[in-house]
């Protein structure tokens, strides 16, 4: 993401740059201006909005709908995930990959779009308002992302379409697993039965602001493999949620952030540490956790994490 001391192209500068590059690709337009993606999409309505501006295409359908995809692809820009954005592709070239794992897949591109306030149930309907203009567009900004170059992580689950150290918003990660309506969902724990899974959303810098002093907990990397984590505050060792993480009967699946201010792309996302297995505990209302993460954390997660502590 570009730091927002970075003085950026003005929207009235980008249009007289489009304007005599008719026949030019999203890519090729990037390319000639020397501008990044996060230049075009930063709290703006992205390049159909720019080609619709200088003409060189036709108004939107649904002129609310459109504005509300622009600024949806804005908020996707952290998207990192090579299976994410293949299956990106292949719908926006109007094919439907059938099964659970592409469900859940449209699920999170649901949840991406229109905030996941919704049910699931109805997102093939949902899908049915983006145009063809926003389609293309879609499509090409997957094939963006994935030219970045980000090694392919590895999968974790047969069902849930997350990759090891990519990138996902909290409701991406709740569709992932499942989860319907995951806007609804605003605390930093969920547990999920049907996977038996706990998912732990930690953002490491809690500035007094964004968090009350009972919230402010104690999270840490102790080492790339040992993490400290502080439970809710009021939770005790006999009760049964506290029982279920020191068991093993669940398993914890950690997600990292450094902090959730937003550089005008939405909320922060968050980095999938992957699995995690009980180490010890000590105390109560909070309890102290230490738990050893199946895969080492990659050194920049690591470097914010530890500084935490």
């Amino acid at each position: 993401m570009i730091s927002n001391d970075v003085v950026r192209p003005r929207w009235k500068d980008l249009l007289g740059k489009l304007q005599d590059q008719r026949d030019i690709s999203l890519q090729q337009f990037l390319k000639a201006n020397g501008i990044s993606i996060e230049e075009l999409y930063r709290r703006r309505g992205g390049w159909t909005a720019l080609r619709r501006e200088v003409g060189h295409i036709g108004p939107a359908p649904d002129p609310a709908i459109d504005a509300q995809l622009g600024r949806a692809f804005g908020r996707m820009l952290h998207i990192d995930d090579d299976l994410r954005l293949r299956f990106l592709a292949t719908l926006m070239e109007g094919q439907r990959p059938t099964g659970l794992r592409a469900e859940r897949l449209l699920g999170m591109l649901d949840a991406a779009l229109w905030g996941g306030a919704e049910s699931v149930t109805s997102a093939a309907m949902r899908l049915a308002r983006i145009n063809s203009d926003r389609a293309a567009e879609l499509k090409d900004l997957a094939q963006i992302l994935r030219d970045r170059g980000r090694e392919a992580g590895m999968s974790v689950d047969p069902v849930v379409p997350l990759s090891l150290h990519a990138r996902y918003t909290k409701n991406e990660v709740l569709a992932a697993f499942g989860v319907d309506k995951p806007a609804h969902m605003r605390e930093g724990v969920k547990h999920v039965p049907h996977h038996k899974a706990d998912l732990f959303f930690v953002t490491m810098i809690k500035n007094e602001g964004q968090y009350s002093e009972s919230t402010r907990y104690q999270d840490y990397a102790i080492d790339e493999h040992l993490f400290h984590w502080e439970s809710q505050s009021t939770l005790r060792p006999g009760a049964a949620t506290a029982i279920r993480y020191i068991s093993g009967k669940s398993t914890v699946h950690l997600f990292l952030r450094r902090s959730k201010n937003d550089e005008g792309f939405g909320a922060p996302p968050y980095t999938y540490a992957g699995p995690m297995r009980y180490v010890s505990h000590e105390g109560e209302r909070p309890i102290r956790f230490v738990w050893k993460l199946e895969h080492p954390l990659p050194p920049d997660v690591h470097q914010y994490a530890s500084i935490a502590g």
